[in-house]
């Protein structure tokens, strides 16, 4: 991600002047102010060293705000089924010293948990389909190796296994509809931040089973291409993007899309369109016909058709950040405070909500 000064420079520069029209609440015939139910929720930046969850409505003006301990990132939301219980889950930004589960409706914290004995947290979580188990990505400090601690969300968010065994560095997972998990492994060993093996990674995705049993492992060809960030469309095909640590005046495609028992397949734009996004691909969102994906780094985002693999569109956002997709449309966040509705290609409208949204967003 961008740097806080960074960002405060490209705010300022977002103030002074917006490319794009912003509209006070889109084009929909629905007034936010008549359907304030929670829909969306991410992280934000409240000041310097000051760190919220926001949860907000469909349209992403917001509604609660929860002061987090460390800088956020992902968010797991849990299945409601049968429970009744309103409950969300966010994790740190690596390398992160905590998960805090809150109440989306209440703003309350419900449970705060903090990493274990070398060990820390990636920055991402999903609940199992049922929403009793909360799969955490974790990795061992002095190593990097990667883990998946496995949580009891019915008594107490209780850590009660690790999945290990599918390589170092891991960072996003998502569940698929069949209950398998997709990991996004990075092949990184850091020190903090600080990566330590960039000649030596062996990034992969990863799919393991509701009990940790390794189902199967695909790679890129360029080793160098740290498969990080995740979606799947609502069946059987994951998204997943990637961060290059390669040449820096190398621009490699960062996208790939796979189903099971075949291989990764690259997404496709001209090196000067990848360029664009500055080596880095933060978060997917796929429907049956489209995929998009942001770079905060390089203030962008894209839009792919989901048959031809091609760009279809590739658009300024300053700091682009989450991406989700709710009912027929696209919802895209920015640091500036913008939300881009996006619906397919050309058909966008923005709003202003004044929160510095941060990373990613994750839908209820």
């Amino acid at each position: 991600m961008v740097t806080n000064q960074t960002r405060r420079s490209l705010l300022k520069a977002a103030l002074l002047g917006a490319a794009v029209p912003v509209l006070p609440f889109g084009c929909s015939s629905v007034s936010p102010q008549t359907n304030r139910e929670p829909a969306l929720i991410g992280c934000s930046l409240q000041g310097k060293q000051k760190y919220s969850a926001v949860v907000a409505d469909k349209w992403g003006m917001p509604i609660q705000t929860l002061a987090i301990p460390e800088r956020g990132h992902g968010v797991a939301i849990r299945p409601n089924n049968s429970s009744g219980l309103n409950q969300a889950v966010v994790f740190a930004r690596r390398p992160g010293n905590f998960f805090m589960v809150f109440d989306y409706k209440t703003g309350q914290q419900v449970h705060l948990s903090v990493k274990g004995k070398n060990r820390h947290y990636y920055g991402h979580g999903v609940f199992s389909l049922d929403g009793s188990l909360l799969y955490a990505t974790e990795g061992v400090s002095s190593t990097s190796q990667g883990v998946i601690g496995v949580y009891d969300a019915l008594n107490g968010y209780k850590k009660i296994d690790e999945f290990s065994g599918f390589g170092i560095g891991p960072h996003e997972v998502i569940i698929m509809p069949d209950g398998r998990l997709a990991i996004g492994v990075g092949g990184v060993h850091t020190d903090g931040r600080t990566p330590k093996n960039l000649n030596t990674m062996q990034p992969t995705l990863s799919y393991l089973s509701a009990t940790g049993e390794l189902l199967e492992q695909v790679e890129l060809a360029d080793k160098q291409l740290s498969i990080r960030h995740l979606a799947h469309d609502g069946d059987e095909t994951v998204l997943c993007g990637q961060q290059y640590r390669g040449e820096p005046d190398e621009y490699p495609a960062l996208l790939a899309m796979h189903t099971q028992g075949g291989r990764l397949e690259q997404l496709k734009a001209e090196p000067e369109q990848w360029a664009r996004f500055n080596h880095y691909i933060a978060s997917i969102a796929a429907s049956d016909e489209w995929i998009i994906a942001t770079s905060p780094r390089g203030n962008c985002y894209g839009i792919w058709s989901k048959q031809t693999k091609e760009l279809v569109e590739l658009s300024s956002l300053t700091d682009a950040s989450g991406a989700v997709f709710m009912g027929d449309e696209f919802r895209l966040s920015s640091g500036a405070g913008d939300v881009i509705s996006q619906a397919e290609p050309s058909e966008k409208t923005t709003i202003q909500t004044l929160t510095q949204w941060d990373n990613h967003w994750s839908s209820i």
